[in-house]
């Protein structure tokens, strides 16, 4: 038995065709579905395998008896083949077959089976001889006789009956003739017919050899125009490429030579179509490529029905002249083809399957013909290209829309794939193609805002994936498009300077308006300016009375030589309860990187500002400010910050601790050395007043507010443009604030001053007992430690060797106490690191400190100035710089020693 669904398929299709054609669809359905029901659930037996393969042998049986052995033979063969397969639906189909069949033997033909069944249902076919038989005529009555009419009868009775010019018998003798032609016709070929065949074959002038054949212009012209619509001819021949008249035939009232240049033309003619023929049955692929192809198969249609337009007047010989010929002909023909002149002219330089190649060809040679004035080829080629153009025109509009990338192997902007992260959707998910094959010439100026155009969409798509699609028309490549169309109708101006024109102008609106809309979404949604009021207060020191708060703490655990004092957890969270009232800061956004690079102790790493370069903050940016901001730029903000803090540890070392024991506490013997204390600390605390005041006032603030009124200025027209004003914003701010790898030496030279601040502090914060106890052990100790000031790690040790010693005495732990808190708060402070060497003097160290400083100052000056002069964007600023500290530090000065 056959499968459900292969039967139900036979059901339907059996009754479908038994449905007249002219039947509507919905009652198709109808009768289908009732045919099939009545089907199914009609009772009736199944069918018995084994009743059919006796059937079958049976008939097998009958045939021998009837002596029908061949045909029993095949039978048998058949059978043997059915046994070999398992179909279920075989035996169905046999029965099916058993009892269709009638007489298998007498009809087993298909013509004899139709007569078959039409024996009774169709009667045969009524003749006279059956109609006379039944009603004889007589053919002698008046009614078979045809009345002659006179023109010189006056009356109308007048009817002169003339003898019966059609009589039976003349009947029967016209069809006895025509019975004799068909059997002529019809009869086989004998001696006679052969001869009359091989004078039919003579007649065949086509097939002779060797001998000129003579024509005339009429079939001359007939067979050029076939010739031209592609069809085979005798007088002209097909090869692959080209087309050549055949030399025998000859046009008879014209010599060989003028027959033959006449025939060679027609031939030309039709050899500058054949490209054009054979192009269009090219398969091409892409949908722009098939719309070329289709413009061009209509020219050659135009071209092809007015070739039949001419046959047609030569059938109707309606020629205006009356003269056919084939050199009016062909200059007709010429006519008719110039538009295929010019698309013959473009067919080589138009590859298989490469729009591109195609659009870039079709602009070069309407350009050319602009500048020829050729208006067929203006009118044939212009109307391709544009309607080319807008069909190439519909993916680019998609990724200038949506940010969308249509077939990008054929596409001039590639998508990243794998993995991808958000924080660089603008730098690395898209780029332009390094082929210049993939971008068509007229477009090649416009990629780059293309590319920009796209990937704005792209990325406010990600912003805002539910929105709607920005569905504008009128600025897109096909509105530009349509509008070139519709001004080179009315403009004399070159396709080439219209199209850049209109595109240019539709482009910068698009771009324009997807920026703005970006924009407000970062503005808005992702906090860009937020995110930059952070950054002046976390990097650029815009808030100081929190800095002081912060350092504070900061600088005095490192005076202490506390290891935890860049602890990242206390460090963050000391800024979260410092920022947490300020609103444009998220204070779970800040984190704290420290590092342990440096082998050295905390004792020596405290008297350098280059120890605040191991803790690090970071601030979590949003992934699409990330693409604006990157990484890049925040390691310069970083350094900026470190710089900036290291003037401020500068400034709190002198104002907190050098200041009071400067004017206070006697340094030396004579009053000229406590002139030289204050005259140092001067110098020193002017320098770093007027560099950090330089940096903020004058440096930090109006390139911030300038990059502040860049970013949201019309000016800025994309993502590109906003990068590059951040950019160009960072690295100016970096080289001014002397933190760019470009001016490391001048950095270094200001870290050296900075570096001179804490010495100092050092040498003029001892306190008087510990100065008398330098002096004792050089006179007679040669203790290391006593040879040196005395160090915050050299005091807790000391202090728990005599808290070990006197464990069991608790008088002697309370006196240990408040020695311990003598040492920690008293004038000394005690956590002054700095280890004199060698039979110096603290005066002698301060005026060391003043001959390092009078040093490097004087190169950060000139180096200041040649940095300026190199540095348009802030050149102004450095010379500023170095002219404040060039007066508050003359060259020529009066030295005390």
């Amino acid at each position: 038995m056959a499968s459900t669904t292969t039967m139900t398929s036979w059901i339907e299709q059996l009754a479908v065709s038994l449905i007249p054609p002219t039947t509507k669809s919905t009652d198709v359905r109808k009768y289908r579905d009732s045919f099939a029901r009545k089907i199914k659930h009609h009772t009736y037996g199944r069918t018995n395998q084994f009743a059919v393969a006796e059937k079958l042998t049976g008939l097998e049986e009958k045939l021998q008896v009837l002596n029908l052995d061949d045909v029993a033979e095949e039978i048998y063969a058949r059978r043997m083949e059915l046994s070999r397969h398992d179909e279920r639906w075989i035996p169905d189909a046999l029965d099916l077959l058993l009892h269709l069949s009638h007489k298998p033997i007498k009809y087993g033909q298909a013509e004899r089976l139709e007569k078959f069944n039409n024996r009774k249902a169709t009667p045969p076919p009524l003749k006279w001889a059956d109609i006379e038989a039944d009603d004889p005529i007589d053919h002698q009555d008046s009614i078979w006789r045809i009345p002659e009419y006179s023109d010189l009868s006056s009356d109308e009775d007048d009817i002169v009956a003339s003898s019966v010019t059609t009589s039976p018998a003349s009947v029967k003798q016209n069809d006895a003739d025509g019975a004799v032609l068909d059997r002529v016709l019809d009869a086989k070929v004998t001696n006679d017919g052969l001869s009359s065949s091989l004078e039919l074959q003579s007649a065949q002038f086509w097939n002779l050899r060797d001998e000129t054949i003579l024509i005339t212009e009429r079939q001359a012209v007939r067979e050029a125009l076939f010739m031209l619509i592609g069809l085979p001819t005798a007088i002209f021949t097909f090869d692959t490429r080209t087309i050549r008249h055949n030399p025998r035939y000859r046009l008879g009232r014209l010599e060989k030579e003028t027959s033959n240049s006449i025939l060679g033309e027609s031939a030309s003619l039709g050899s500058k179509i054949v490209p054009v023929r054979q192009w269009v049955r090219r398969s091409q692929a892409g949908s722009v490529m098939q719309l070329i192809q289709s413009c061009i198969q209509d020219i050659l249609a135009d071209f092809e029905r007015g070739i039949s337009l001419m046959q047609h007047d030569m059938l109707r010989e309606t020629s205006p002249d009356g003269v056919v010929t084939l050199m009016q002909t062909l200059h007709m023909i010429k006519k008719k083809r110039m538009p295929l002149n010019a698309v013959s002219a473009i067919i080589p330089q138009l590859p298989q399957d490469d729009p591109v190649a195609a659009l870039n060809t079709l602009h070069e040679h309407i350009d050319f013909a602009y500048t020829c004035f050729d208006t067929v080829a203006l009118e044939t080629l212009l109307p391709i290209f544009l309607s080319a153009l807008r069909l190439y025109a519909k993916p680019l509009d998609r990724w200038l829309r949506q940010g969308k990338i249509e077939s990008p192997n054929t596409f001039f902007i590639s998508e990243k794939t794998g993995p991808r992260n958000k924080t660089t959707l603008w730098h690395d998910w898209y780029s332009l193609s390094e082929d210049d094959n993939l971008t068509p010439s007229f477009l090649k100026k416009f990629t780059r805002q293309i590319f920009a155009t796209g990937k704005t969409a792209a990325f406010l798509h990600h912003l805002q994936p539910l929105a709607q699609d920005n569905n504008d028309n009128n600025h897109s490549l096909e509105a530009a498009i349509i509008e070139v169309t519709n001004l080179l109708q009315t403009s004399s101006i070159s396709l080439s300077a219209t199209l850049e024109a209109v595109l240019d102008e539709h482009l910068r609106i698009l771009l324009a308006t997807t920026t703005s809309s970006l924009k407000h979404t970062l503005n808005t949604n992702c906090g860009l300016t937020r995110l930059l009021d952070a950054f002046d207060c976390l990097y650029l020191a815009k808030d100081g009375a929190i800095l002081d708060t912060i350092e504070t703490r900061t600088f005095s655990q490192i005076d202490r030589c506390a290891e935890i004092w860049n602890d990242r957890f206390l460090v963050a969270e000391s800024l979260t309860q410092a920022y947490q009232h300020i609103p444009c800061i998220d204070a779970a956004s800040i984190t704290i990187e420290s590092s342990y690079t440096s082998s050295r102790s905390m004792e020596a790493r405290r008297r350098s500002v280059k120890i605040l370069g191991s803790m690090t903050l970071h601030y979590h940016l949003p992934w699409a400010v990330a693409n604006i901001i990157p990484l890049s730029s925040i390691v310069s903000y970083q350094r900026i910050a470190l710089t900036l803090a290291q003037m401020r540890r500068a400034k709190y070392v002198l104002e907190r601790r050098a200041y009071w024991y400067v004017g206070n506490i006697p340094l030396g013997s004579q009053n000229r050395d406590q002139r030289l204390a204050q005259t140092v600390y001067a110098a020193l605390a002017g320098f770093v007043n007027i560099l950090y005041a330089h940096i903020t006032a004058c440096t930090i603030e109006p390139m911030t507010r300038d990059m502040r009124l860049s970013l949201i200025a019309s000016a800025t027209g994309s993502v590109d443009d906003m990068i590059a004003v951040h950019g160009r914003y960072i690295r100016d701010l970096e080289l001014a604030c002397l933190c760019s790898p470009r001016v490391k030496p001048l950095r270094d030279a200001m870290v050296s001053v900075l570096d001179l601040c804490i010495r100092f502090a050092d040498l003029v914060s001892m306190s008087s007992p510990t100065l008398a106890a330098l002096e004792r052990s050089r006179k007679g100790s040669t203790d290391c430690e006593a040879s040196s000031f005395i160090s915050a790690r050299s005091q807790r040790q000391r202090r728990r060797r005599r808290g070990r010693s006197h464990a069991q005495n608790d008088e002697s732990s309370s006196s240990e106490d408040d020695d311990e808190d003598e040492d920690g708060d008293g004038m000394g402070e005690g956590y002054s690191t700095f280890i004199l060497v060698g039979d110096t003097t603290v005066v002698r160290e301060i005026a060391t400190i003043r001959e390092e400083f009078n040093m490097h100052v004087p190169f950060l000056m000139a180096g200041l100035r040649g940095v300026a002069r190199s540095s348009r964007e802030v050149g102004e600023g450095l010379e500023l710089l170095a002219d404040s500290l060039d007066g508050l530090f003359p060259r020529k000065r009066d030295h005390l020693y």
